[in-house]
């Protein structure tokens, strides 16, 4: 339960921080705001899950001591773990939620060497005295960092606070290892086993809990949409049951039909169970998408995989109206100006069968960065007309990205380049290459 000296520098300097806040606070200002970030915190919602996620950790800790792999000499890093890690992912469950990969990549990040190297560093600091230096100097650096990450004006300061940050993570490992080897005995114990062990064993048992509370913020969120979406309440009641029902721990397909029931508003229980249906329906299609020939267009599992590399990966290829289906990828941002960069993005269009229609657009905001962002878009183009199987001669690629308008034949496939200026001609302009599946 000892404090060391970095835990001592980081307390005291949280206390000179509070006490400077109040100290200046002469209008009240600070003490209102903490006011409003208590009566937040304590919603209904936010207690409702801390308790539990409170109740989760204690009845994973009192299975550890059972097994004996906890003991009260782990309690500090128990308590160390459960406000850094457990509070923390706790708050943020609703971008949990959203995140597909999250699970994975906390695993992934829990069981990895760098967590072995993290233990060595924290568990041996320096003298207080270089803590209370290091502590405000390595999180003024976290900070620049963090904001130059969002200003390209300023990445030569951020790469300076990287590049100290690194030193300093090197120091810190380099400190623990001289520190182990110097006094191996002392290291190598059985607590010292339970201290590394037990923040990796909690990490996993609580995702087991974050990902329940991550299915209810997820069905509560798509749920909210059906307010306007379906105006009848007892069909509404209707619609949540079927969703649940149908869809279980399928987040991926709930969110698939809350966005369908937007765009359709069903009006009956028939319409209810047939939106659900057309969605199970796509997804057994794209775990096992049919053949579709070249005359008919592009099958639309593959369509949109093919610019994944360029991280232009559309959503789910989905109906839009009756008998239009389409598919889009979020705008990928490009190289350019800080306020408006220069933007990408890639689309779909066809039936439920086939694609018809490929596109790629480019938005050009700054025509500063033009010639960067239009070998951004030949290169992606080119990378598009290979994956589609479209059949076009050098000479003629080079003729469509120097021209501002193209239609021409590709091996019966029809290939379009046009660009297009702004309404403010010296803001920027547009280009976009279409590919249909046949001339006419």
């Amino acid at each position: 339960m000892e404090l060391n000296n970095r835990e001592f520098a980081t307390l005291i300097w949280m206390a000179i921080f509070i006490g400077y806040v109040f100290f200046k606070d002469q209008d009240g200002r600070a003490t209102n705001a903490l006011i409003q970030l208590l009566r937040a915190f304590l919603s209904p919602k936010i207690i409702m899950v801390v308790a539990w996620a409170t109740f989760w950790i204690a009845l994973c800790v009192w299975a550890l001591h059972y097994a004996g792999a906890w003991e009260f000499a782990n309690l500090k890093t128990t308590l160390l773990w459960g406000v850094a890690f457990a509070f923390v992912t706790v708050l943020d469950v609703g971008r949990i939620s959203e995140d597909h990969a999250y699970f994975r990549k906390t695993v992934r990040d829990t069981v990895s060497v760098a967590v072995v190297l993290t233990f060595i560093a924290e568990a041996y600091s320096f003298s207080l005295a270089s803590e209370l230096i290091l502590i405000p100097l390595l999180t003024m650096m976290s900070g620049v960092k963090v904001i130059s990450e969002n200003h390209p004006t300023h990445a030569q300061v951020g790469r300076l606070a990287t590049a100290i940050l690194i030193m300093a993570g090197v120091a810190y490992v380099i400190n623990g290892l001289y520190c182990v080897a110097s006094d191996f005995q002392t290291f190598a114990t059985w607590n010292t086993v339970r201290e590394f062990f037990i923040p990796i064993v909690l990490s996993l048992l609580f995702l087991s809990y974050l990902y329940v509370v991550s299915v209810v913020v997820s069905y509560e969120k798509n749920f909210v949409a059906l307010q306007w979406a379906v105006k009848d309440d007892a069909l509404r009641r209707y619609a949540k049951v079927q969703a649940i029902t149908r869809f279980c721990l399928d987040l991926d397909g709930l969110r698939r039909w809350k966005r369908h029931v937007c765009l359709f508003h069903p009006i009956s229980r028939e319409d209810i169970r047939r939106s659900i249906d057309e969605i199970k329906a796509n997804q057994i299609r794209e775990i096992a998408p049919p053949s579709v020939s070249r005359e008919l267009g592009w099958c639309p599992t593959d369509a949109t995989q093919f610019l994944k590399a360029y991280e232009l990966e559309t959503c789910d290829y989905h109906r839009i109206d009756d008998g239009q289906w389409w598919a889009n990828s979020p705008m990928r941002e490009l190289s350019g100006a800080a306020i408006m960069p220069d933007n990408i993005a890639y689309y779909i269009e066809g039936d439920e069968k086939a694609v018809k229609c490929l596109k790629v657009k480019l938005n050009v905001n700054d025509r500063l960065n033009g010639a960067a962002s239009d070998s951004e878009f030949q290169t992606i183009c080119a990378a598009l007309l290979k994956a589609a199987d479209v059949d076009v001669s050098p000479v003629l690629q080079e003729q469509m990205f120097y021209q501002d308008d193209i239609d021409v034949d590709a091996g019966g496939r029809r290939v379009r380049v046009h660009r297009q200026d702004f309404v403010n001609p010296a803001k920027g302009y547009s280009r976009k290459l279409a590919v249909d599946y046949r001339l006419n």
